[in-house]
């Protein structure tokens, strides 16, 4: 039988911390409510009182992360460009994670994580993937990144090669060099500057949204975070650069792009010349929001690719090493204390 108590909503934060620790559920709020108040120090405040419950969380780093982790396989962890949120990938998530281990996160700052103390910074964002990784329990992961979030995602292979399987880029960049782009940036930036939170979100709602509910939840994503950690990302972003570093990342890199996204099409064209193993195509009558108007060709695209990469990584191991991988890794006991269960795979 479950127990749980209803409060009111001045009372839930104030004795929500007693009541988790407790193990009590608490009802009567809805996980896809906000409330207008920002968030602080890496800690929640009243701004989640209504979405804590469905909010797993992790410490990582000095900083309380929000995470999913859903699916069985090789392990996929996305990484989001700046100000909005990791529920861009949610269609996307929502296919790969039938034969894959998929992880959404949201960065500090940002979506419902804490906020960072520590400026923002490519490398500490990448420092922080790896930590999360550790604390998930995943050796080595892909990682999918979408538009500037494939800064973090470089910097990720280049610090930490023996801990990443390759990329999966959607509309990425190594340096930001288009004036489009940087002035987009550059006046999210002055916005975060002066504090105007609207000016960001709901321009990053509407152009990443297809339908109404879903304009309403990233919005709602892009109200949660601390805007001061937005712009730092941003600037951070702006100023950083992989192209003389494109030679020394080895690991086979998936190149998407939008067909009609002109300004990633010469981002791309840099990737291409700069990676020693990659692959590429570009999506049909699509712009840059691939993970939106894209998920289903994508999905279809990515999980090729990977059970390419798999065949590959399969065919380069020693004959001695596939025997002793396919033997089962079952001791047989006398029949009468056999497990039948314990044959089959145990998953976390």
């Amino acid at each position: 039988m479950g127990y749980g108590i209803r409060l009111g909503e001045d009372r839930f934060y104030r004795l929500f911390a007693s009541c988790q620790l407790c193990g009590l559920p608490v009802l009567g709020v809805s996980g896809n409510e906000t409330h207008g108040t920002e968030r602080k120090s890496g800690r929640l405040t009243k701004t989640h009182y209504r979405e804590v419950l469905s909010v797993p969380l992790i410490q990582v780093n000095g900083v309380d992360i929000h995470y999913h982790m859903q699916g069985k396989g090789t392990p996929i962890v996305f990484l989001h460009p700046p100000c909005i949120g990791s529920r861009v990938f949610t269609y996307m998530r929502n296919d790969l994670s039938q034969d894959h281990k998929t992880v959404l996160f949201d960065f500090r700052g940002h979506g419902r994580s804490g906020s960072s103390h520590a400026p923002i910074t490519i490398p500490l964002l990448a420092e922080d993937v790896r930590q999360l990784m550790d604390r998930l329990d995943i050796s080595k992961a892909y990682l999918c990144c979408y538009s500037m979030s494939s800064v973090v995602a470089l910097q990720a292979l280049l610090s930490y090669p023996d801990r990443f399987l390759g990329g999966i880029f959607l509309g990425g960049t190594a340096e930001l060099t288009g004036w489009k782009s940087r002035a987009k940036l550059k006046a999210g930036v002055w916005a975060g500057k002066m504090r105007a939170r609207e000016i960001i979100s709901i321009p990053l709602a509407w152009v990443n949204a297809d339908n109404r509910e879903t304009f309403h939840r990233i919005r709602g994503e892009t109200r949660s975070g601390d805007i001061e950690n937005w712009r730092q990302y941003m600037e951070s972003g702006l100023a950083y650069s992989a192209v003389n570093r494109l030679k020394d990342i080895h690991q086979p890199m998936l190149l998407l792009c939008g067909q009609k996204d002109k300004e990633f099409k010469g981002y791309m064209k840099v990737l291409q010349n700069g990676l020693a193993n990659f692959s590429s195509a570009y999506i049909p009558g699509l712009k840059h929001t691939l993970p939106i108007d894209g998920a289903e060709p994508i999905g279809d695209l990515v999980r090729g690719w990977l059970n390419a990469q798999k065949r590959q990584r399969e065919d380069f191991q020693p004959a001695a090493m596939r025997e002793e991988r396919q033997q089962v890794a079952f001791t047989a006991l006398p029949s009468d204390q056999q497990d039948l269960d314990a044959q089959e795979p145990y998953y976390h």
